[in-house]
């Protein structure tokens, strides 16, 4: 697992992900924040340094480019190893599981950490520029979440650390599942561009309700865990899902890399 991890960091794979994941946060932010600029408002009327930095998950696409962002982390690499060979030596010491619990295991934390860490620098890097938020002196502040949203009575608190703290642990927790399911795609069509872009794919037939379409099944929307008006009992079932995501990735994962290795 060492050489895996330490594979993934010199990679540029884990960079660009961290790079792709950045930009994507600071195109919305840097926008509003040019456009109060231009339009000479005073700086308490500007946007506050939470909304700056979750207005680009919210709105800015971030969701949208999060399964690329994360199939780019490490998740490739499992199209290095079919094509080098790695596989095969896999097969001939009989250590096909360690193989893919080292594999699912660090592309998993790759992602999360690259993605995650984006968010994280980015809403440091607005809490410098711009106030932090403060609806009691600035009323320009108040974000007007329903009373039943979980971020409801945390924004106010310590400048809105809570929700800071919620929504990089769900982008790391959504990231690390996008992981696995480019690693299953990959293990099956070991085609780089289609491991990174899949994903992306799978998530927009996933926020049309594509499933509801042809199974009458309701599922969450995939942002859910992101959106301002999310619950208790949506978190809930927001996790169940990416969880069942998780398994049936896991699954095929493991299916593939058996067969793999057999062919080898």
């Amino acid at each position: 697992m060492r050489e895996e991890f330490r594979r993934a960091l010199i990679a540029p794979q884990a960079r660009a992900s961290f790079v792709v994941s950045f930009l994507t946060l600071m195109g919305y932010s840097l926008a509003y924040w040019i456009g109060a600029i231009l339009a000479d408002e005073w700086l308490e009327y500007r946007e506050s340094a939470l909304h700056l930095s979750i207005g680009g998950i919210f709105f800015g696409g971030f969701m949208l480019l999060l399964p690329f962002c994360a199939a780019l982390a490490h998740s490739t690499s499992q199209t290095d190893d079919i094509s080098s060979g790695i596989m095969r030596w896999v097969s001939l010491r009989g250590s096909v599981n360690k193989y893919i619990r080292t594999k699912v295991s660090v592309c998993m934390a790759v992602a999360a950490t690259t993605t995650s860490t984006a968010f994280v620098l980015h809403a440091l890097l607005w809490n410098i520029i711009a106030l932090p938020i403060d609806p009691s002196t600035y009323p320009n502040h108040q974000i007007y979440f329903s009373k039943s949203c979980v971020f409801y009575n945390l924004y106010t608190i310590c400048h809105g650390l809570p929700v800071y703290i919620e929504m990089a642990i769900g982008i790391a927790f959504t990231a690390s599942v996008w992981a696995v399911v480019a690693l299953a795609i990959s293990v099956w069509v070991p085609d780089k561009l289609l491991t990174v872009t899949i994903p992306s794919f799978l998530y927009y037939l996933w926020n049309a309700d594509v499933i509801y379409f042809f199974t009458g099944i309701k599922t969450p929307h995939p942002a859910i865990l992101f959106n301002d008006g999310l619950t208790i009992e949506k978190a809930i079932i927001s996790v169940i899902s990416y969880l069942i995501v998780w398994c049936i990735s896991l699954f095929c994962y493991y299916i593939g890399c058996q067969r793999r290795c057999r062919n080898a």
